[in-house]
């Protein structure tokens, strides 16, 4: 008999939610400043059993799954609401025992691989420039649509 338990937990990788780029990019004369931001849910699955008088065998498997959110402000302008531009990056592994026991090595591991969470911050930044200008451009929020 396999034993499952599937939760969702939001993990913080900085203390108001994880790793962040901040960039400046120039559309027309004006800056516009832009923060790509890292939003890591972890999703645990317990399977193994654990007989009442034997020893058992029991694992946690996880997936960590990284959601990009950019928000973008600009001089003299409201505010851009804050939008996903990438969820496809994940990290997986797995731990003996409970998911309850093993969560602060699931967290150890993962704040272990945040360089691989900030390279693909980067990544996606760089991607999404184009669709950025491209946004900025229809919603009328280029410098000559004011006048």
């Amino acid at each position: 008999m396999i034993m499952s338990l599937l939760g969702l937990l939001a993990l913080s990788a900085a203390g108001d939610g994880g790793p962040i780029h901040r960039t400046t990019i120039h559309h027309g004369a004006v800056p516009v400043n832009v923060d790509y931001r890292a939003a890591i849910t972890l999703r645990v699955r317990q399977a193994g059993m654990t007989p009442p008088t034997r020893m058992g065998v029991v694992r946690c498997d996880w997936v960590a799954r990284v959601a990009v959110h950019r928000s973008m402000e600009r001089r003299g302008a409201a505010s851009a609401p804050n939008r996903i531009v990438a969820d496809d990056f994940e990290l997986r592994g797995n731990r003996p025992g409970t998911c309850s026991a093993a969560r602060k090595a699931i967290d150890a591991e993962i704040a272990s691989r945040d360089q691989d969470v900030r390279a693909h911050l980067l990544a996606v930044a760089d991607r999404d420039r184009t669709q950025l200008l491209a946004e900025l451009e229809m919603t009328g929020t280029s410098p000559h649509s004011a006048h």
